[in-house]
């Protein structure tokens, strides 16, 4: 986890900043800037050039977000120096039967977008039944029915943790 230290906030309308943070993890630091918009978006810059260039070209953010404590998270988890390797994102997903026998599994996933586990929770949750089933083989996932299936008992549904 890093350190986030604020270094200035610069404002350049009354709801409009940016702000400079340092992230600190053990001898390592890295300087990132933070374009906050009237408190409800907040987009993320590795360099001022890229800052600069969003303004004057619409260069895109190496992350945003609409949640001060979606940014948090993200900063405290970015990789800071020359590995710039984004973390993996572990999916847990159970199979409970008729007679609530559970078996248990996950899944990890590459994440290049830098996506935190809440924002990815989210937009996950957004595409399955009713926020937590999913049928594994619509997505490419392995079933955790491992047990013969019995129709007066089973289903296809698993449930997202």
């Amino acid at each position: 986890m890093n350190k986030i230290i604020p270094i200035t906030t610069e404002h350049i309308m009354p709801s409009r900043t940016i702000e400079i943070f340092n992230l600190v993890k053990f001898e390592e630091s890295k300087q990132v800037y933070v374009y906050n918009f009237e408190g409800k978006h907040f987009r993320v810059f590795d360099s001022l050039v890229d800052l600069i260039q969003f303004f004057e070209i619409g260069k895109e953010p190496i992350a945003s977000f609409d949640s001060e404590s979606d940014l948090e998270e993200f900063l405290d988890q970015m990789p800071i120096g020359d590995k710039k390797r984004p973390l993996n994102l572990k999916l847990n997903y159970l199979y409970r039967d008729g007679a609530n026998y559970k078996q248990f599994g996950y899944v990890v996933f590459a994440n290049p977008n830098f996506l935190t586990p809440r924002k990815a929770s989210e937009k996950l949750s957004q595409k399955l039944i009713s926020n937590e089933f999913f049928v594994p083989q619509d997505w490419k996932l392995p079933r955790l029915q491992y047990h013969p299936y019995d129709p007066e008992i089973d289903h296809e549904w698993h449930e997202f943790e």
